[in-house]
């Protein structure tokens, strides 16, 4: 299961600061109340591209931290290092490598990073999870099936690990809003869920999917809206990678000549408004914490 590859790390670098933003604060103080008074965490990051999770919660998490990145792409969980250590060293803390793991610390922190390149739907292959404490995902779980997650879900129950998952997508609407904007809005979610090898991703329900699958094994779920604010002339260069992201996975979607030819125009006003700063995008996500005691 891929989530990054290295045309597209600009973006996952760009967008932290607006995943950072969204994420929902009753389910973030939700997790760190779980967590209240460990001295010492194991975390494995899924699909962890560009090390975004750790690079937000690391500060956030007790003083000895051990993630695990699971990624497809070695060179992204290489890079994901290099971003770290880079910005660790901006934080003032002191890097090094030590075999194949980074290391930050300051004064009593340590946080050591380690990654794995495998599919995080073989987690129970690549990792002990008798020795985790929390795994975590963001904008990843609607890229799978609902069969997918379901095996994924059942043994994150049976082993009792809490989960917490960020940035579920939902929906997506532009402001000023055109009557075309639905019908190719509806394009681009039929995208995701197109028939794949593996079946059709959970897409824009994923987030009910996950909060009905683990109420119905009586485990408690802490869950909440977040929002992507892309406003404005300052949101300008993420409002395009998202419109170009939407482009590329609309026109797969589309075969009629006069629905092409509509697409292109709505797709061409939309850059325009972009580029004058006239132009509001806002993404409904869901965040998600898990546990099963």
């Amino acid at each position: 299961m891929k989530t990054a590859t290295l045309a597209n790390i600009h973006w996952f670098d760009e967008r932290f600061e607006y995943d950072s933003k969204a994420r929902n604060q009753k389910v973030e103080q939700a997790c760190f109340h779980h967590f209240y008074g460990k001295k010492s965490m194991t975390i494995v990051d899924l699909g962890s591209g560009t090390g975004s999770n750790c690079l937000y919660f690391f500060e956030k998490f007790p003083a000895e931290q051990k993630w695990i990145f699971i990624e497809t792409e070695e060179n992204i969980s290489e890079y994901a290092l290099k971003r770290l250590s880079r910005e660790g060293e901006k934080k003032g803390y002191q890097t090094k490598y030590s075999g194949d793991a980074l290391i930050l610390t300051k004064e009593e922190r340590k946080i050591e990073i380690t990654y794995r390149t495998a599919s995080f739907l073989d987690l129970v292959d690549v990792v002990n999870l008798d020795e985790v404490d929390l795994v975590m995902a963001s904008a990843t779980f609607d890229l799978i099936s609902f069969p997918q997650f379901c095996v994924f879900g059942s043994v994150l129950l049976e082993k009792k690990l809490p989960l917490l998952t960020t940035l579920n997508y939902a929906e997506i609407n532009f402001v000023p809003e055109e009557p075309s904007d639905i019908f190719f809005i509806e394009k681009y979610e039929s995208y995701m869920n197109r028939s794949q090898h593996f079946g059709k991703a959970m897409g824009k329900k994923c987030p009910r999917i996950l909060v009905d699958f683990f109420q119905k094994q009586n485990a408690k779920v802490e869950f909440g809206s977040s929002i992507w604010k892309l406003e404005g002339t300052p949101a300008k260069t993420m409002n395009h990678h998202l419109v170009k992201f939407i482009e590329i996975a609309s026109t797969m979607m589309i075969n009629e000549d006069d629905e092409k030819n509509l697409f292109d125009t709505w797709m061409k006003e939309k850059k325009i408004k972009i580029d004058n700063g006239a132009m509001n995008t806002y993404v409904q996500y869901y965040d998600l914490f898990v546990t099963n005691e």
